[in-house]
C-alpha cells in the first residue's frame, strides 16, 4: 500500500516538473520569436524538432548519456516505452506549425495559450482538488480549464487585442479539454491547442475585414 502511494506521489511530482518545464520551453520560444528574425526562428525550431525526433528514436534502442536520464526523470512511463520525449517533440511541432501558418501576433497569442493555459490547467488539477467536475473529458477539470483561459488571456494581451486574446484562450483551452482521437491514438494537445487557437483568430480577423 505504501509502495503504491509512493509511486503515485512520484508520478505526481514528475507531472508537476513536466508542466514547469513546459512553461520554461514556451517562454524560451516566445523570447526567440520576439528577438530573432522570422526565418531564423523557423530554421531553429525545425532543427530542434529534427534533433529531438532523432534522439527519441535512438533512445528507444539504447541509452544516451544525459538525455536518457532526463527522459527517465521527466517523461511519462507510457511514453518512455514507445515514444520518448513525445510531449516535447509535439510542443516544438505545434509552435513551428503555428508560427509558419499564422501572422506573428496570432502565433504569439496561440503559443501563449499552449505555454501557460495548458500547463496551468494541469497544475490546477493537482492543487485544486475540490474542483473535480469534468465538463468535456475525464482527464480535464472545469476549474483547470477556466483558470487556463484566464491566465492565457491576460498574457496574450501583451501581443494581440482583447477580442483575439479571448478567442485564442477560449478556443485553445476548449480544444485542450477535449479528447480528440486520430485513429487509435489520442491527438497530442501540444499540437492541437496552438493550431485551434491560431485558426480561430485568423478566421475572426478575416471575417472582420
Amino acid at each position: 500500500m505504501i509502495g503504491g502511494k509512493e509511486k503515485k506521489k512520484e508520478r505526481k511530482n514528475i507531472e508537476i516538473a513536466r508542466q514547469f518545464f513546459h512553461i520554461l520551453v514556451g517562454c524560451a520560444i516566445l523570447l526567440l520569436i520576439l528577438t530573432v528574425q522570422r526565418d531564423t526562428v523557423l530554421i531553429s525550431l525545425f532543427l530542434l524538432f529534427l534533433v529531438s525526433v532523432l534522439l527519441s528514436l535512438i533512445a528507444l534502442k539504447t541509452r544516451i548519456p544525459v538525455v536518457s536520464r532526463i527522459l527517465e526523470k521527466a517523461d511519462r512511463e507510457s511514453d518512455l516505452k514507445v515514444f520518448p520525449g513525445k510531449g516535447f517533440i509535439f510542443f516544438i511541432a505545434g509552435c513551428l506549425l503555428t508560427f509558419k501558418l499564422f501572422p506573428q501576433d496570432i502565433a504569439l497569442a496561440s503559443i501563449v495559450v499552449l505555454t501557460f493555459g495548458d500547463a496551468i490547467s494541469t497544475l490546477a488539477g493537482f492543487f485544486g482538488k475540490r474542483y473535480t467536475k469534468k465538463p468535456f473529458s475525464k482527464f480535464k477539470t472545469a476549474f483547470g480549464t477556466l483558470l487556463g483561459i484566464a491566465v492565457s488571456f491576460l498574457i496574450a494581451l501583451l501581443f494581440i487585442g482583447p477580442i483575439y486574446a479571448l478567442t485564442a484562450s477560449v478556443i485553445g483551452m476548449f480544444a485542450e479539454a477535449l479528447s480528440i482521437r486520430l485513429g487509435e491514438e489520442e491527438a497530442d494537445d501540444n499540437l492541437i491547442i496552438p493550431l485551434a487557437a491560431g485558426t480561430a483568430c485568423y478566421l475572426l480577423r478575416a471575417a472582420s475585414m
